[in-house]
């Protein structure tokens, strides 16, 4: 599989950050608005006129609370050419596409005392809806504060998951709560663009901890110094997990409070990942991960998951289309296009 279309943005303001992007990037965008007005026509009561109502029905609570981050948006789709209201649908597809229950991702993080050099990494499977793989973007982004930003999105989406150049990243999990709800908040994309922003640990965990939402995320946060902390983020609550002996993994169930998971379906991945970064501990690093990340145990629930095509599910969609493996201390990003054990893992320098 080909690498992930790399994107360098060097802006003066918000909007021009985005103007940019949006330039670089318009196929995808356009290719992506496509693939989610077909799911949607397949999978939704509502007509596409409604989703994209729906969608903007979030803006006043982005404009309130990170207008900046709006601004972006808004250069995104100026320079892709496409209508604000479609790339809302692109930035708000998590909300719009959470009914449907999917399992999406494993997350970890591995602190100094468990990794050979001392380093500290933070890890994502990335699993969703084949149909996105080949609009995948990678994002470098040089900010006027002087904040660089490396990370992965969906073209036209606002920067999901990365690190950077104060040592903060993010990585993020699907997770389904009895509280979710058709309501508005920050949408996921644009709070961790903003978080991705930060230029201290703190700021960004209190922006993750109390960002209005009205569905659920698991939220892994850690930085450069060593700190980490997992947030089960739900509509009005959040609780918070720290590494055990260095070492904390997430798949898509609540740990915490177990009793407020609505999603059924297999709870393994975490565990298994788990299991295999202590089989080396004190001896991790980048090539042991990349071997972690490959794991088929339990397919197709597996840590690294493909389209299945095996009795009971042939229609399955879901699959690894990315890996992500952030070295804070080398500030490097291992990113493999698709699942990783088909794939390579590319380097790329903050």
């Amino acid at each position: 599989m080909e690498p992930f279309q790399y994107i360098n943005i060097k802006a003066n303001t918000p909007y021009s950050c985005g103007l940019q992007y949006g330039t670089q990037a318009k196929c995808k965008i356009m290719a992506g608005i496509e693939v989610y007005r077909e799911f949607f026509a397949h999978t939704s009561d509502l007509s596409w006129e409604e989703i994209r109502e729906y969608a903007l029905s979030y803006v006043p609570v982005i404009q309130n609370a990170i207008p900046e981050v709006l601004e972006e948006a808004h250069g995104i789709a100026d320079g892709a050419k496409v209508d604000f209201a479609d790339l809302m649908v692109l930035n708000c597809r998590y909300e719009i596409t959470k009914f449907p229950k999917a399992s999406e991702c494993t997350t970890a993080a591995i602190l100094p005392q468990a990794t050979r050099d001392n380093s500290t990494y933070l890890v994502k499977n990335w699993d969703y809806k084949q149909a996105i793989i080949p609009n995948i973007v990678i994002l470098h982004i040089e900010q006027p504060d002087g904040t660089v930003i490396l990370g992965l999105t969906e073209a036209g989406q606002m920067l999901r998951e990365g690190f950077n150049s104060h040592g903060i990243g993010l990585v993020n999990n699907s997770l389904q709560s009895i509280y979710d709800r058709w309501d508005n908040g920050i949408p996921v994309t644009f709070l961790r663009r903003k978080v991705l922003s930060c230029r201290t640990f703190e700021k960004a965990r209190d922006l993750l901890v109390h960002s209005k939402r009205s569905v659920s995320n698991n939220m892994m946060l850690a930085s450069g110094s060593g700190e980490v902390i997992d947030i089960e983020a739900y509509p009005n609550g959040a609780n918070m997990l720290a590494p055990k002996n260095g070492i904390i993994t997430h798949a898509n169930h609540f740990v915490v409070h177990e009793h407020i998971d609505s999603r059924v379906g297999p709870k393994n991945r975490d565990l298994r990942l788990d299991w295999l970064l202590r089989q080396e501990y004190g001896k991790i690093d980048i090539p042991f991960i990349m071997q972690c990340m490959r794991d088929h145990e339990y397919y197709p629930e597996s840590i690294c998951a493909h389209n299945a095509n095996i009795p009971g599910q042939e229609s399955k969609d879901f699959m690894t289309v990315a890996s992500l493996i952030i070295d804070f201390d080398a500030n490097e990003a291992w990113i493999c296009a698709g699942p990783p054990c088909e794939g390579k893992y590319q380097k790329y320098k903050l």
